[in-house]
């Protein structure tokens, strides 16, 4: 796949993330089909490990951006470099 293609991928989840992420804070809820709706209340950890792997998400789409103009190296690079743990086992 072209590193385009893979930007304009990220971009459009990053833009859905986004605007998910103002409506959830503002409400105080992440609405989950599966489930039931997450209260901030009710559970305050799991709504705000959602809220930051949502915020990661849309660093991560920035990132993919900036490398597809060419301005920063690659992310998926420097996430395998840097996170030894996600790593695959090599055999």
């Amino acid at each position: 796949m072209s590193d385009n293609a893979i930007a304009g991928f990220f971009i459009c989840l990053g833009v859905y993330l986004a605007v998910s992420l103002v409506g959830d804070l503002q409400t105080g809820i992440i609405a989950d089909s599966s489930r039931g709706d997450v209260d901030v209340r009710d559970l305050p950890g799991l709504f705000y490990v959602r809220i930051f792997i949502k915020a990661f998400i849309i660093c991560l789409a920035i990132a993919v951006l900036l490398h597809a103009f060419g301005l920063i190296g690659d992310p998926f690079v420097w996430m395998r470099e840097y996170l030894p743990f996600l790593m695959s086992k090599q055999r």
